[in-house]
């Protein structure tokens, strides 16, 4: 099957929409020319006939009416014959001298002489007016045919017969059509160029329908190769942005998305290393004590047994733990929501922290939540926000120097319930604070795993608060430490005023 390219099409149809264009003009010149050719010769001939116009407004003027022309065609022809014969007589002698032989003109045509030059044929009739002649005809100022040509139609040119300022009629010349020869030679000629013209326009659309495929395809063609590359694995490759255009904008746009795939894909080979490594080192212990039952080193009793149970229990948070965050990826977090008071699961969370930190020596700070609970309320899940608040203490006991502080804080702004966690030194670095929420992300990977954290306590944070709608951010603190503040949108409610939404 023949297969048609974009680029064939985009040639194809812009050279068939050039070829229709050309035609279309050369058909509408070709009639235009026509019909203005006609028009300009009528106009220019019967232009040559202001003597002839002039003649007849004086025997109008004489007769006052029109009626020395209703006696059919013979006084029309008699007055064209006798005015035609006056104009190449010698001028006429003065008034009361013999005229000379022949019949006399009707009264007003005794005849003005043409324009200098003007031609005659043998007889001595001027050649314009005979060649003219049958083309005449005369109208009153209703536009009745008095004289001449009986029936005119198609393009005719007119010019008005005057009397005291007011148009009495009009003398009217019609196109003799473009069929004689001076006609179809003019035509001819004039053809011949339009066909040279509209070939050398059909030429120059060809060039630039190539031109315009092969600029709107060579993007295209880079993208089709880089989506290539992309999907064979290879997330490196970028598309170069050579236009300021919507293909530029595509091309960029590709490049965003292998940059985000790359990452992704580098993301993804962290976690998996993490997560291997991670569960290694339960497997081996569990590997250990197990070999060791088998080799009759060690016996199975009930020490032992605790200990098996604690390494396996240890791998059934991690897995619990890794599952959690993965369903930040999907949406699908398991969230049993209802309307809860935030600030209650606060202080129930503290209160079971609270000798852990005392034997931590670390001072507990509260005087910036509210006294008493203004019974702020969200629409959140107890359960999950319990386990966020205790992996925020569990962080602080595990990092912070003895002798230290963690400062909690409770706002509404805006509608939205501000939490804030402020600890002293020591604090992460600078640079690790975009990351710390990533899962296996240790500021100090050596510390961390002395206290026992697996990288994932943050992470899980980050997948509850955005269950509920929220976010989570960290920082660093003014007391030297980290600062995590949490924003959760607030349950409006019928005894809510704007005082208590303003506070803070």
């Amino acid at each position: 099957m023949l297969r048609f390219t974009i680029q064939g099409k985009v040639f194809f149809t812009t050279f068939a929409l050039a070829a229709a264009m050309a035609a279309l003009l050369l058909g509408l010149t070709r009639w235009n020319l026509g019909q203005g050719f006609s028009r300009y010769v009528v106009e220019a001939e019967i232009g040559r006939l202001d003597w002839l116009v002039k003649n007849i407004e004086d025997a109008y003027a004489q007769n006052g009416n029109w009626d020395f022309l209703r006696g059919g065609r013979e006084p029309w022809d008699r007055i064209v014959a006798r005015t035609a014969r006056a104009d190449v007589r010698p001028p006429r002698p003065p008034r009361g001298a013999n005229p000379g032989a022949g019949d006399p003109p009707p009264p007003g045509f005794e005849g003005r002489p043409p324009p200098p030059g003007s031609p005659t044929d043998a007889g001595g009739w001027p050649a314009d007016l005979l060649s003219l002649y049958p083309l005449l005809s005369i109208r009153d100022a209703s536009g009745q045919v008095l004289a001449g040509n009986p029936r005119p139609e198609g393009l005719a040119a007119n010019r008005p017969i005057h009397f005291q300022g007011l148009v009495v009629g009009s003398l009217t010349l019609q196109a003799a059509g473009t069929e004689e020869a001076r006609d179809a030679a003019f035509l001819a000629t004039q053809m011949r160029n339009l066909w040279l013209s509209g070939l050398a326009a059909l030429l120059l659309s060809l060039v630039a329908a190539w031109l315009l495929a092969h600029h709107l395809l060579r993007p295209i063609k880079a993208l089709a190769m880089g989506a290539r590359q992309i999907a064979e694995g290879r997330f490196s490759v970028r598309i170069p942005v050579r236009q300021n255009d919507e293909l530029g904008e595509l091309a960029s746009d590709f490049n965003a998305m292998a940059e985000m795939l790359a990452r992704t894909e580098e993301f993804r080979r962290q976690w998996i290393s993490d997560s291997s490594h991670e569960l290694r080192t339960p497997i081996a212990v569990l590997r250990a004590e197990i070999e060791a039952l088998q080799d009759g080193v060690r016996t199975a009793d009930e020490k032992t047994l605790v200990r098996l149970l604690r390494h396996v229990l240890q791998m059934s948070k991690l897995v619990d733990d890794l599952r959690q965050t993965l369903d930040r990826d999907d949406g699908q977090t398991s969230l049993e929501l209802a309307s809860i008071k935030p600030l209650a699961v606060l202080r129930e969370t503290l209160e079971e922290f609270h000798p852990r930190l005392a034997v931590a020596d670390l001072a507990l700070d509260t005087s910036a939540l509210p006294q008493p609970d203004p019974g702020w309320r969200i629409h959140g899940d107890a359960e999950r926000l319990h386990q966020v608040f205790a992996n925020l203490l569990e962080n602080t006991l595990r990092y912070t120097h003895p002798g230290g502080r963690l400062k909690i804080a409770a706002t509404v702004q805006a509608g939205n319930l501000r939490l804030q966690f402020d600890d002293t030194p020591p604090a992460p670095p600078e640079q690790a604070m975009p990351r710390l929420f990533d899962r296996f992300f240790r500021a100090e990977p050596s510390r961390s795993r002395l206290y026992g954290g697996s990288g994932l306590g943050l992470a899980i944070c980050k997948t509850i608060v955005q269950g509920h709608g929220g976010t989570i951010a960290a920082s660093t603190s003014a007391l030297g430490g980290l600062c995590i503040r949490i924003t959760l949108p607030r349950e409006r409610r019928d005894g809510d005023n704007q005082n208590s939404a303003g506070r803070g």
